[in-house]
């Protein structure tokens, strides 16, 4: 009666290639560096993708 996985298996993901964007669909590709996030381009950093939205904001107003 004991129904439980003997273990467990995490669902398939995208392996982004080292040194390449891996953001967006389709993937970005552009050349990238290691944040915490994973591989990110200029515009799609943590601090990038804050100021694009920060302009599109005042782009808007």
């Amino acid at each position: 009666m004991n129904d439980k996985p003997t273990s467990i298996t995490p669902p398939p993901y995208p392996k982004n290639t080292p040194g390449e964007c891996g953001t967006g669909r389709p993937i970005c590709g552009k050349p990238a560096r290691l944040y915490a996030v994973g591989w990110r381009c200029d515009l799609h950093s943590p601090a990038g993708w804050a100021a694009h939205l920060a302009a599109q904001a005042t782009d808007q107003q």
